[in-house]
């Protein structure tokens, strides 16, 4: 499952952070037990131990505030008064998901609702084959199974890659691009953004075309929903009289 992955990358990272607060803990005089820890817990307002390992380890939390705290025996005692610049820490805790990561959502085996990145090696869009990557402090990272870095990473770190499948979404668009080489007749440029705007409704991101002894060949970027629209596309280009090749391409290739 995707968040039973992302868990145990979380909890590797956490113990990181569990020895940075043993250390300082023990370098103040305090015990490292659940009393102290309750009390980090409950100071800097998070929802349980792991995460206040975890956000020691990344850096969120550096602990400065324990010169405050006060230590009778071997026990913590929080101050009275949180200080208004760790309240400022704590207001980036929870992380605001963008616009395309919560109306596009992908799932996993049990269907969870996970937060994502789309790789930039391969730039996915929805109805590719795809598999999730765990990153350490990235979260899942979308790649597509033909992806170059595909055998590599499911070879060296087969323990972080997890089942991923798309939800249906019509409202968001991906940029991805096409390679088109044909007979370079007038107009044909014309009749290929027609069909790509007019027709298809599809808006063009960019459009580079270049003429070789009465040959063409255009790279153009376009914003579509998924792969169906993409291949009906690419169908209704290969119609064209004279086109000999539309084929897709990675849009950071260029």
């Amino acid at each position: 499952k995707i968040k039973d992955a992302l868990k145990e990358e979380k909890r590797k990272i956490a113990d990181e952070g569990k020895y940075i607060a043993q250390r300082k803990l023990e370098g103040l005089g305090a015990a490292f037990h659940q009393h102290n820890i309750d009390e980090l817990v409950t100071y800097y307002k998070v929802p349980s131990q792991l995460d206040l390992f975890y956000e020691i380890a990344i850096k969120r939390i550096d602990l400065k505030e324990l010169k405050e705290f006060h230590v009778l025996g071997d026990k913590l005692e929080a101050p009275k008064v949180i200080k208004t610049e760790a309240k400022t820490e704590l207001t980036e805790y929870t992380p605001k998901p963008s616009a395309k990561d919560s109306e596009l959502i992908i799932f996993g085996e049990s269907s969870d609702k996970i937060m994502y990145n789309l790789a930039k090696c391969c730039n996915p869009i929805p109805g590719d084959d795809v598999f999730g990557f765990v990153t350490t402090g990235k979260g899942l990272t979308i790649h597509r199974t033909s992806c170059p870095n595909a055998a590599q990473m499911m070879a060296n770190y087969g323990h972080r890659v997890v089942k991923t499948k798309w939800a249906k979404n019509k409202e968001i668009s991906f940029l991805t691009g096409l390679k088109i080489v044909g007979l370079d007749d007038v107009g044909v440029i014309n009749k290929i953004t027609n069909i790509i705007s007019g027709d298809m409704k599809i808006n063009i991101s960019a459009l580079s075309i270049e003429s070789t002894e009465g040959l063409f060949e255009g790279n153009i970027r376009v914003f579509v929903h998924d792969k169906e629209e993409l291949e009906e596309l690419v169908v209704r280009l290969k119609q064209l009289n004279g086109i000999q090749k539309v084929e897709r391409y990675d849009t950071e290739k260029t």
